[in-house]
């Protein structure tokens, strides 16, 4: 790779372009340049830890999102001087989708790791880079919005509509914080929680353990769980207000390092919010529900994916969402739900005869 040529392309690539050149320098021990033949679906490779940045330097790709089996749909093109990745490296996931190359393509990669730490260090970056995100994902003008991006970007814009609080439904469970290691390990297990709130003597949060806090400092230790527990909590408690769009918490989690943020309403506790739960806010798009219904190998379990299509229908209305839109899309989910149940009937009873036919009158 060419470092002048590589540092001179991020001088005017945002949100790169207002690093020092310091900066620019020192990133590229960890920048790699890739290239790709056309029509090859790009991935991170294997032994790389968690997902990557892309820049293009030369080229283009698609962005698919598979639907059912053997079909996909196009949501997005992305060419020279454009990033993709933003979701995944905000969230640690896989993408939903797959990046597809239109012609030769090469770009340059940077690891997770690298960039949070230019979001912690560097303002400037931090919002060139948010600024890109929110631009890409929620400044669209919404007539652009047709069937296909309604029915495959759900998950992504819930994170912008939603907001946090309703994602802090249960009721939240504390302890004091001078209780023993043993307690708390006892009132999470019974309260099958993975995270627990220590409280101070005024009422107020002191601190939060986690399982990962049990693993890593009592039983890969050997710590006495007679201890005090608030000797192994962690106590840069971060909040949240109810009323934030779950983006931020998620923005705030990034930028803590944390899973677990606790939210607030009019200076209240309400409870709690885990990057879990914001996964499980993307996975409320209606492409996850049907990927979910082609995937089911029972009639039993086709129900858990029935089950979503309603709380689906909640998510359209609150998102102000066209009513024949949201007839079209629940209507099609439904198909695909009927379907796979009648294949899966056949499956187990072997195929009708004579040939099946189904009527639904009305």
């Amino acid at each position: 790779m060419n470092l002048e040529e590589a540092i001179n392309f991020l001088k005017v690539s945002p949100p790169f372009q207002d690093l020092d050149h310091a900066v620019l320098k020192e990133l590229m021990d960890t920048i790699i340049e890739e290239s790709y033949p056309r029509g090859t679906v790009i991935n991170d490779p294997e032994g790389s830890t968690g997902v990557s940045l892309r820049i293009i330097k030369k080229g283009a790709v698609k962005v698919t999102v598979p639907f059912g089996r053997n079909e996909e749909a196009l949501i997005d093109y992305r060419g020279e001087g454009q990033i993709f990745g933003f979701l995944s490296l905000l969230t640690g996931q896989n993408p939903l989708g797959e990046i597809i190359t239109l012609e030769d393509t090469s770009c340059y990669r940077i690891d997770r790791e690298t960039v949070l730490r230019l979001l912690h260090s560097e303002p400037t970056f931090a919002r060139q880079f948010f600024t890109s995100f929110l631009n890409k994902y929620v400044e669209k003008p919404q007539r652009e919005l047709g069937k296909k991006k309604l029915f495959y970007g759900g998950g992504d814009r819930l994170l912008f509509t939603t907001p946090v609080g309703e994602l802090a439904r249960r009721a939240l469970v504390t302890a004091p914080e001078d209780i023993s290691i043993r307690e708390a390990t006892e009132i999470m297990a019974k309260n099958q929680i993975s995270s627990l709130v220590l409280m101070n003597t005024l009422g107020l949060p002191a601190g939060i353990i986690t399982n990962k806090d049990l693993r890593d400092k009592v039983v890969s230790k050997g710590r006495d769980t007679g201890q005090a527990v608030k000797k192994i909590q962690s106590v840069s408690l971060v909040k949240a207000e109810a009323g934030e769009p779950c983006i931020e918490a998620l923005f705030k989690m990034i930028h803590y390092n944390i899973h677990h943020l606790l939210v607030l309403d009019n200076g209240r506790l309400k409870g709690l919010v885990t990057t879990h739960d914001l996964m499980k806010l993307q996975g409320a798009s209606p492409i996850s529900i049907v990927r979910e219904i082609e995937e089911r190998l029972s009639i039993e379990g086709l129900a858990s994916p029935a089950r979503k299509i309603q709380d689906l229908l909640g998510t359209f209305l609150r998102e102000g969402v066209k009513s024949a839109q949201i007839l079209r899309i629940i209507t099609e989910i439904h198909d695909r739900l009927l379907r796979r149940l009648i294949e899966l009937i056949e499956k187990k009873l072997g195929p009708p005869a004579p040939p099946l036919l189904f009527l639904i009158p009305g």
